[in-house]
């Protein structure tokens, strides 16, 4: 796939925080095609000016752990700099796509929050539903430019000509494994697994070894799936990946390297190596096998760095979801963060997270408003702040090479973990392949998840799974372009 026809701009090599890093416009569209963003909404970034009073905005948001703590002190700080615009923050749920199907059921009644901070996978979406402002507007009306963000980044959220949220808060998956768990089965510590052979073997000596009973735990979601696919550059659907200038049509996932996949996890279950574990909404039993020493090896988000921390640290705030935080031995714990293990590499990974969409609901004084924090979000300081103590990875490159950053990333757990998922993200995703544009995503993953199922707890055949979560995302395809969007 060919995506640098939307790469206009190289970065900046520093930019300060007054001047508002933000992203490049790029050139090419989703399902609508290659449209120029001419006919788009302007975005009035000067109603804030001419509003009397204080301008009241509500955001939608769904976090967790320290990343939820950390966001709902940002809102404060914001609020309190200044005496324009005063934001409610609201949590929606207990996963993205829940506050998303609460978001879809508003639509008819306009009763839509200010900005939606929603998972990258809504894009195409948000886009098509017509309810949000494209955030290239805004820069483009404020006289911005947009250099300063990171371009896989920028790219991910690119389409009809320019960058669709105004701020986006980016992970990436990590593998996480205990070191005291490798040096007891003779394992190197520093010597995380690279591919799947290598978690195969390497949970093989665990297990040979007592150390764990089943020594590799993964939940059954499909970013799994999606990760190993965008890692060998392989898309999930047609049509440049959703990023084409034609319709989006069919899924394209049916490959060679998922059935590799679907045979590993089903090989891994069948010999007692892999612990597979529910994908449903705040299910963190991974977490549990994991922090109880029931399991060796996990995958999940960067954004857990922070919240990994706290909770080895003692602070039992940031543990929801894990039954009695004091009956774990987190001195036991020596907790170990590598690049993402794939089909045959590590660290090719795809772009996850959120961004900060704005909405057309709202008056123009409530746009500006949104605008206005967002611009805020953008600045140096907060970036570094929002990657510091929410573990997001920095939007905005000058915000990676500020002195606290490199001290964070040379000197705390959390740190080191960070840089190496931010290593992962600059230098293992492909900036011209980040992932897909997906209008019915949600339905898509449901698609994957079933399949994941059938074969991890269900002992069902891989092929066969995988061949009806095509049909199944076909139909969904289908279904999504004929309903008006």
């Amino acid at each position: 796939m060919n995506r640098s026809r939307r790469w206009l701009a190289a970065p900046a090599l520093a930019l300060s925080f007054t001047l508002l890093g933000a992203a490049c416009g790029g050139g090419s569209a989703g399902k609508a095609g290659d449209a120029a963003n001419a006919d788009l909404p302007p975005c009035p970034v000067g109603a804030l000016d001419t509003a009397s009073g204080t301008t009241d905005i509500v955001v939608w948001y769904q976090l967790n752990g320290k990343a939820a703590q950390t966001f709902e002190k940002m809102v404060d700080e914001y609020n309190a700099s200044q005496t324009k615009v005063k934001v409610r923050a609201e949590l929606q749920g207990t996963s993205y796509e829940e506050m998303l199907r609460k978001y879809e059921q508003a639509i008819p009644t306009n009763a839509l929050p200010n900005i939606i901070v929603a998972e990258d996978t809504a894009t195409q979406f948000l886009i098509d539903s017509g309810t949000v402002l494209q955030a290239q507007k805004c820069f483009d009306a404020d006289g911005l430019n947009t250099d300063g963000f990171v371009p896989a980044a920028v790219n991910h959220f690119t389409s009809k000509g320019g960058i669709w949220p105004g701020t986006a808060s980016v992970s990436d998956l990590l593998t996480y494994y205990n070191k005291n768990h490798f040096r007891r089965a003779g394992l190197d510590p520093e010597t995380p697994p690279q591919t799947l052979a290598d978690v195969r073997s390497m949970a093989e000596k665990l297990k040979a070894a007592n150390v764990t009973q089943t020594p590799v735990v993964l939940r059954m979601d499909s970013w799994l799936p999606e990760t190993q696919l965008t890692g060998t550059k392989q898309p999930l659907v047609n049509n440049d990946n959703g990023y084409g200038s034609g319709t989006t049509t069919e899924a394209s996932f049916d490959t060679e390297t998922t059935n590799q996949l679907f045979d590993w996890i089903q090989g891994m279950v069948k010999d007692g190596l892999l612990l597979p574990t529910q994908a449903t909404d705040g299910n963190v039993d991974h977490y549990l096998a994991m922090a109880s020493q029931k399991a060796s090896i996990t995958m999940e988000t960067s954004t857990a760095a922070t919240t990994i921390e706290s909770f080895l640290g003692g602070d039992t705030s940031v543990s929801t979801g894990i039954g009695d935080p004091t009956s774990i031995d987190t001195s036991a714990l020596d907790i170990g963060a590598a690049p993402v293990f794939g089909v045959d590499a590590a660290g090719r990974a795809q772009i996850g997270g959120n961004g900060f969409f704005i909405t057309t609901t709202g008056t123009d004084a409530q746009k500006a408003a949104s605008w206005d924090l967002i611009k805020w979000w953008n600045q140096e300081p907060q970036q570094v702040q929002w990657h510091v103590e929410g573990s997001y990875l920095p939007f905005l490159t000058a915000a990676a090479s500020s002195p606290e950053v490199q001290t964070f990333w040379n000197t705390t757990l959390s740190g080191r973990f960070l840089k190496v998922a931010y290593d992962e993200f600059t230098t293992g995703v492909d900036p011209n392949f980040t992932g897909a544009l997906i209008g019915p995503y949600d339905k898509f993953r449901v698609s994957m998840r079933n399949a994941l199922a059938q074969v991890a707890f269900q002992g069902g055949d891989p092929a066969t799974a995988i061949a009806t979560a095509k049909d199944d995302t076909n139909q969904a395809i289908q279904q999504y372009n004929d309903s008006g969007f």
